[in-house]
């Protein structure tokens, strides 16, 4: 029920509002009715009020400055002022104090009822949203420190320094420390839990946390998707102290959550003594974290023994390189195998990041799509699964992943270089055909010949030659005038000398022999057996 105070020094009006609105109706009681400005802050001092009706033309203390002391006290409280004069500067004066409403005497009881049903409804939201601020403090509190460990020292400090105070934060210590928590298999255990049950769980690991971490001064926590991240916070004069805590309060979670249901690793950052600083030991524990990707046997990475190492892009040599090109070209499997254990080796003892190490990859990968695309080999594929890794590469969790990763697509490029040389000598050979039918009518036809017209040496276009077919390349000319010559005995009447020449042998003796040892009979046996005129 809303409480309601009338204020007017003419005691009539003030007996009209009480008795002409059906304040039951409207959920409502008249609990102080003043003649004067100075009795009604008085009355609203030992029992506050949600609404006050006021008249603005009072002695000593008026309807207007009643309500600027009435908002100063209770800025929540609506009011409702009333004049009996049309004076448009008293409606612009309460309006910059923030008055609800303004009406004018002589009062319309029905319209004075619609205002204060209007300012009841302001107070009812008003009273709504803040239950909803109240209640999402929690939110805000994860909200406050989600931005803080993104935001730089002074920007933090400027965009965020009114948050602490009003969330009720304790930041009164002189060191602060972040661990991240990442939940490795975060996808896969919420599609076999389920949302609910993941997030219960979830919950479970910040409970155990927080038992661990009952050694801090205070300890806030950030709910991820994949994880959680825990801002230590303790007054001590060594920072070293500070993080065997640390390490002691996460070996603990471990020992603690050994059988659960989560695959955990843990970053730990650097220690700062500013609170605002936070996203230094932030980054530090994210950046430690990633060592996960070289030690995937290790759950607990210290920033410590992350930072300070360099990389040098090109630590590699371009013959190296060469070498594994060398080896794609004999698809030795083998042997990539072993040099692709050799790359990821020096790599991994260097303790790059993941990026870096990405990077060293690509630059490899350049190489090996720089030689197939030298080859005319259509390398779409290849790039198109090069450039799905490249990003999605977060979700390679160790160096083996990406070594198996990289093992499978050289293997891609042995079965394309297979698969290309096929193509080409498919094609030579079909060009050394379509060649043959097309001259074997010259009787000067060789196999030099061939080979210039193919391009390639008559030795290397012999060998292939045989391979692809089984037989010789002038056993395949001997076939081909042979059939020609069987066409023409069956189907014309030209003489043998005629076929001869037209068949490309050098003289009709010749062409006899020939034919004899191929069918087994002369061309003119042949003709009377077979003939079709």
């Amino acid at each position: 029920m809303k409480k309601v105070m009338i204020v007017d020094d003419n005691t009539l009006s003030s007996e009209g509002i009480v008795q002409n609105i059906d304040w039951e109706l409207l959920d409502a009681e008249v609990i102080h009715v003043e003649n004067n400005g100075d009795s009604a802050i008085e009355s609203m001092r030992r029992a506050p009020v949600d609404l006050i009706i006021s008249d603005i033309e009072m002695p000593n203390l008026d309807g207007i400055s009643m309500s600027s002391l009435a908002l100063s006290m209770n800025p929540l409280v609506k009011i409702i002022l009333i004049s009996a004069y049309d004076k448009f500067e008293y409606a612009k004066r309460a309006i910059r104090l923030g008055v609800c409403d303004y009406i004018e005497k002589p009062l319309d009881y029905s319209y004075l009822t619609e205002k204060i049903r209007n300012a009841f409804s302001i107070i009812d939201r008003e009273r709504h949203n803040r239950e909803l601020v109240e209640q999402s403090r929690p939110l805000m509190t994860e909200k406050f420190f989600t931005d803080l460990l993104h935001y730089s020292g002074k920007d933090a400090a400027a965009h965020l320094g009114r948050y602490p105070g009003y969330l009720n934060l304790n930041l009164d210590f002189s060191c602060f420390n972040v661990l991240k928590l990442e939940v490795e298999n975060a996808s896969s255990a919420e599609d076999e839990l389920g949302i609910t049950q993941y997030q219960i769980e979830l919950l479970n690991v910040c409970d155990l946390l927080a038992e661990q971490c009952a050694v801090f001064g205070q300890v806030y926590f950030v709910k991820e998707f994949n994880g959680v991240i825990a801002i230590l916070a303790q007054n001590t004069s060594s920072s070293n102290h500070f993080l065997q805590a640390a390490h002691k309060a996460v070996l603990g979670l471990m020992e603690k959550y050994r059988e659960g249901l989560f695959s955990l690793n843990v970053g730990i950052g650097t220690v700062v003594e500013d609170f605002w600083n936070l996203h230094i030991s932030y980054e530090n524990a994210s950046h430690a974290l990633k060592y996960r990707f070289f030690f995937p046997h290790k759950n607990i990475f210290d920033a410590r023994e992350a930072l300070g190492r360099e990389f040098s892009l090109f630590s590699f040599s371009e013959s190296k390189e060469e070498e594994l090109i060398r080896l794609l070209c004999q698809k030795n499997a083998p042997a990539i195998e072993e040099w692709l254990r050799g790359f990821f080796q020096e790599i991994s003892l260097k303790y790059q990041t993941k990026n870096i190490v990405f990077v060293r990859i690509y630059s490899l990968l350049g190489r090996i799509l720089k030689f197939l695309y030298e080859l005319n080999i259509d390398t779409g594929d290849l790039e198109h699964d090069i450039i799905s890794v490249y990003n999605h590469f977060e979700l390679f969790n160790t160096y083996e992943e990406f070594y198996k990763w990289m093992n499978h697509l050289c293997l891609q490029v042995c079965q394309k270089l297979d698969t290309s040389l096929q193509t080409y000598h498919d094609q030579i050979c079909g060009l050394v055909l379509s060649y043959i039918r097309e001259n074997f009518e010259d009787n000067t036809l060789c196999l030099n010949d061939i080979a210039g017209h193919a391009g390639v040496s008559p030795a290397y276009l012999s060998a292939l030659f045989k391979k692809v077919y089984g037989q010789s390349i002038s056993d395949t000319i001997a076939a081909q005038r042979t059939e020609a010559a069987c066409q023409y005995l069956k189907s014309s009447n030209l003489s043998l000398k005629e076929i001869s020449i037209r068949c490309g042998y050098a003289n009709q003796y010749y062409f006899s022999n020939s034919f004899k040892k191929k069918i087994g009979m002369s061309p003119s046996a042949y003709r009377e057996q077979h003939s079709e005129i």
